[in-house]
């Protein structure tokens, strides 16, 4: 199987990961130097916000239903209404076929379906195949 960084079609991994964070740009040499020309992408956003109402629970979903991830900090929410917005949120998520981790205790993201988002697990972490992507 071949890593999505390995040698392909004459392309260093570093010109494929370029592209893949920036967008495919033309490159220009100009004085002996590479000119890199980016072109307009879409920005990413992320909302971080700490839930305590209703009110901020409309602010994450309008934020969702416009494309964005929503990072929900729900430490200084009481524990019923921490429960109705989550609960809320997990429903305009599902809605939108997106998904929902836990980051934290009571931090949790919220991304439409047009975010992918990948997770590992602790014990990836400690022996140094975090950084591996399985396909």
């Amino acid at each position: 199987m071949q890593s999505a960084f390995e040698e392909e079609e004459g392309r260093s991994w570093w010109s494929r990961l370029r592209e893949r964070l920036f967008g495919a740009g033309e490159d220009e040499e100009e004085d002996g130097g590479t000119v890199i020309r980016l072109h307009a992408r879409a920005a990413h956003h992320v909302n971080v916000l700490y839930a305590r109402t209703m009110e901020d629970a409309k602010r994450a979903a309008d934020g969702l239903k416009a494309g964005h991830q929503q990072v929900v900090n729900f430490q200084y929410a009481e524990g019923r209404v921490r429960e109705r917005i989550i609960d809320f949120l997990m429903g305009v998520v599902y809605a939108l076929e997106g998904t929902v981790e836990r980051v934290h205790e009571q931090v949790f993201l919220f991304a439409p379906a047009s975010v992918q988002v990948e997770t590992t697990h602790i014990d990836d972490f400690h022996n140094g195949s975090w950084s591996e992507r399985e396909r």
